[in-house]
């Protein structure tokens, strides 16, 4: 007996993010969508050792082979960006630094628990593009826990707004106690080709002990690059 036909998962706008930035001397990639969820623009930095137009060229044939999507090439954008000061995989990861200017925001932040198991979900989003990224964690379903599993939640957003470049553990969050306020204090470890690095970043506590861990996370991030914005 045949089974029935498997109802095709229309990509979503990280899918093509994610594709166009494993091609050649793609820096980073942002899309702008229509009302209606389709494609309407397609920005993208990329290093200067290659003709814009062959960048073009694959983005296309990159879409069409790996997401069955046929966009046309008036669509796509590319900006250049000078990089001999580095070299090779180095040099590549620093580009993303730069070219990755979006602010994130933090938009919406859940915790459920159910028995034994709490879930938190965190949703960032881009600033320029409104591009949502979720964030997703689970684990024991205690209150000391809980705090943890909103911070490593939000970090799984900003892996995912990073195209996989990035790989960001937390190490500590704590609530402290400074100027008779109380606040969130985490440390991350970021990971990436060129290396490891320990952040820092902390957030007042603003009636809600989860958003100030969640913001945290993001201005830590921000002391690094200046890639995010903060929110609150």
């Amino acid at each position: 007996m045949r089974g029935l036909p498997e109802s095709k998962r229309e990509p979503a706008v990280a899918d093509y993010e994610k594709v166009i930035c494993q091609i050649k001397d793609v820096l980073g990639a942002r899309l702008v969508t229509a009302p209606d969820g389709s494609i309407s623009e397609i920005h993208i930095m990329a290093g200067s050792n290659r003709n814009p137009k062959q960048i073009v060229r694959d983005v296309e044939s990159a879409l069409l082979i790996q997401l069955g999507v046929t966009v046309d090439h008036k669509k796509i954008s590319v900006v250049q960006i000078q990089g001999q000061e580095l070299t090779g995989e180095v040099a590549e990861d620093k580009a993303l630094y730069r070219s990755t200017c979006l602010p994130l925001r933090l938009v919406s932040l859940n915790l459920y628990t159910r028995g034994l198991e709490a879930e938190a979900t965190v949703e960032l989003e881009a600033g320029l593009s409104g591009t949502i990224y979720q964030g997703y964690a689970c684990g024991p379903n205690t209150p000391e826990r809980h705090l943890w599993l909103v911070a490593v939640a939000t970090l799984n957003a900003v892996e995912k707004y990073s195209c996989g470049i990035w790989n960001l553990a937390l190490e500590d969050l704590v609530l402290v106690e400074v100027a008779h306020r109380r606040a969130a204090l985490c440390v991350i470890v970021l990971v990436s080709r060129a290396g490891y690095e320990y952040l820092a970043g902390v957030a007042l506590v603003k009636g809600d002990d989860r958003q100030a861990a969640a913001q945290a996370v993001l201005r830590a991030l921000n002391c690094r690059s200046c890639v995010y914005g903060s929110a609150g």
